[in-house]
């Protein structure tokens, strides 16, 4: 069985993946916002568990559909925020490891590596595969799905695609924790009142992606992060710990007194 992963933001798109490569199955990694990139990996018979890591983006200059491979031994990876989703083996113009997002964009040509994608054992972040872009989740996102206006036109039969695959839709029944990943995580903006938005937006996604499914004829099965069973759901023989990827993205970069905020927010917003 193949599985597909629709989530919000802050929703264990890199613990998903992390569980994948553990029980030694691939894995394709659609980007979390603009330019719209892959990674794609597959387990590689070795001494060592060994990934082949497959990114494919579109030229900004030429809209041509690149490709670019890399061998990594993934057996010490599992935890690892450098290895993040983000991580590309050739350093960018500052000398870091990161994917080279001012040299890629978002282009129709991208859908050439369709087949490849759904070729995979889990897809992450599949919206972009429906055609929608940008960060998942937004206000604007959601119009264009209430709306019917993808922003490009997806492969035409990507929905009977995702209707042969188990499609699992994530959600934090946990508001308090979800709170606390936000107000603590990394990317969030230093405002208090448009991070407020931020966690709102994401519960109010939550909510709305099984509509979409509805809509779409795709069906699909809620699994949540906080009590879910991955290896009954995802069909793994073992699984790391719920909570062994939590400190990777949670550093407080605002210095912020992140539990009054918790707090706060939990008094005004619990019950929305």
């Amino acid at each position: 069985m193949k599985y597909t992963y629709f989530s919000s933001i802050k929703s264990g798109k890199y613990l998903i993946r992390s569980q994948f490569w553990y029980n030694r199955k691939s894995c394709a990694t659609l980007s979390n916002g603009k330019p719209l990139w892959v990674v794609l990996t597959e387990p590689i018979e070795s001494e060592t568990p060994t990934d082949k890591l497959e990114w494919y983006w579109c030229d900004k200059e030429t809209h041509e559909l690149k490709t670019h491979y890399h061998y990594l031994d993934t057996s010490d990876k599992l935890s690892s925020f450098h290895y993040s989703e983000n991580w590309f083996p050739i350093p960018d113009r500052r000398g870091y490891e990161y994917v080279p997002r001012y040299e890629w964009t978002t282009h129709q040509n991208f859908y050439g590596c369709v087949d490849d994608i759904l070729s995979r054992d889990i897809i992450t972040n599949p919206f972009w595969l429906l055609g929608y872009t940008g960060m998942p989740g937004t206000e604007k996102q959601m119009r264009d799905m209430d709306q019917n206006k993808p922003n490009l036109i997806p492969p035409p039969n990507i929905i009977e695609e995702f209707k042969k695959r188990k499609n699992i839709v994530v959600y934090k029944e946990n508001i308090e924790h979800l709170a606390y990943n936000v107000f603590a995580g990394w990317g969030r903006p230093e405002s208090v009142e448009e991070t407020t938005i931020l966690i709102n937006t994401i519960r109010k996604f939550q909510k709305y992606i099984p509509k979409l499914l509805s809509r779409l004829d795709i069906p699909y099965e809620m699994f949540s992060l906080d009590s879910g069973d991955y290896a009954k759901t995802f069909n793994l023989e073992k699984v790391l710990p719920r909570d062994s990827h939590d400190k990777l993205f949670t550093y407080n970069p605002w210095k912020q007194d992140v539990s009054k905020l918790v707090d706060n927010y939990m008094r005004d917003y619990e019950k929305i």
